[in-house]
């Protein structure tokens, strides 16, 4: 068995695994869903061949830059892992995860989040990690939103030239994906989180004195709910004024006859959270989507310096010997933390770490991550 990368002209027997792996009758094929990881171009993904030049085992791997104010985190994604029927027992996944982790440290990143967290993962380190809020919108509480928006707001479909505006809002936000306007039509045109759902998505605008103020993509049920049984519709990406977002959410209910709207919304977004929870929104709090490794402690605390208003050094000692750990020094004291100890630091508003950080430590914001980037 052959473990390598794949070139581009072998993208296409990595789809076609994909899809028997994991494909559902009348699902879009995974190589349409995710073009980061299967559309022609220089591959970071890894396969397992047989002497015959068979691509029998699939593990995705795609570089993107998350930027959060004046900070740039080089990361990777993991997906799409899969071994054909034939082939498993052989601990094919647990060595191209080892590859693709050698891969991401080789190439400067500082975290490789993973669309997963079975025991696969677990067991090379990779952590739960942030804070997200799901709230879930119904009628009642659409109709509140509606009811408490004063603001004339012009809602309408997305449209191709809407595409500099929503590009606009998501490079100003922050923490964001660094893209450009081509990418960002490649990622509302893939659909993946619709895809994967068996639903559609469905984006929306809105503006106001003929700029746009805010967007939503959402993936909607293909027909009108008739049930609260089913899964529910699911805010994808979003972004804007928060009043304006709160109207797309409760528009997008009610134009495609939603009974329920889960949105996740991180914990850094207040203000959406507050609108949504003052209009009755059911919300519940767990970690971030998927899992993460960190790549490259000192590469992780070089990129997000900027964000900790103080010389990293000087507070955190990264210790490789004998296996990673973090010695936090404040005030005299010292706090002795593992790889998940220091995600829960850096990324988590409710780590039990942060007492023992320096006072003018903040928490690092980072995106929701089954987004449009989803892989």
């Amino acid at each position: 068995m052959e473990i390598r990368l794949l070139y581009s002209n072998e993208l296409q027997q990595a789809a076609d695994l994909s899809d028997l792996v994991f494909g559902k009758p009348g699902q879009p094929s995974m190589g349409k869903s995710f073009p980061a990881l299967f559309h022609p171009g220089v591959s970071h993904s890894y396969g397992a061949f047989t002497d015959e030049g068979e691509l029998v085992a699939f593990m995705g791997l795609a570089p993107d830059v998350v930027q959060i104010g004046e900070a740039r985190l080089n990361v990777f994604s993991i997906g799409s892992v899969c071994t054909h029927p034939d082939f498993r027992g052989q601990n094919l996944a647990s060595t191209l995860l080892a590859e693709c982790m050698d891969h991401a440290r080789r190439s400067g990143a500082s975290l490789v989040f993973v669309s997963g967290g079975r025991s696969l993962y677990r067991r090379a380190g990779c952590y739960d990690f942030g804070r997200v809020h799901y709230a879930m919108l119904d009628s009642g509480s659409a109709a509140a939103l509606l009811q408490a928006d004063t603001e004339e707001w012009s809602i309408s479909p997305m449209r191709p030239e809407d595409t500099f505006g929503i590009s606009a809002i998501l490079s100003g936000a922050s923490p964001a994906y660094e893209q450009g306007p081509a990418q960002l039509l490649t990622l509302l045109g893939s659909s993946a989180i619709a895809d994967i759902t068996m639903m559609r998505q469905e984006t929306l605008t809105a503006r106001k004195d003929g700029a746009i103020t805010a967007f939503l993509a959402a993936a909607v049920p293909t027909a009108p709910e008739s049930s609260t049984s089913g899964e529910p519709a699911k805010a994808v990406e979003w972004g804007g004024h928060p009043h304006a977002v709160a109207r797309l959410l409760a528009e997008m209910l009610q134009r495609h006859q939603i009974q329920r709207l889960e949105v996740p919304v991180p914990w850094q977004e207040q203000a959406l959270l507050k609108l949504l929870q003052q209009a009755g929104a059911a919300v519940q709090s767990g970690p971030n989507s998927g899992t993460v490794w960190i790549a490259d402690a000192h590469s992780l605390l070089r990129q997000c310096s900027p964000l900790l208003k103080v010389d990293w050094k000087s507070f955190i000692r990264i210790d490789e010997a004998g296996g990673r750990s973090y010695t936090v020094t404040n005030k005299g004291q010292e706090l002795v933390l593992d790889d998940s100890g220091l995600l829960s630091l850096l990324f988590d508003p409710e780590s039990p770490h942060l007492a023992g950080a320096p006072e003018d430590f903040c928490t690092i914001p980072l995106p929701y991550l089954s987004g449009l980037h989803y892989i």
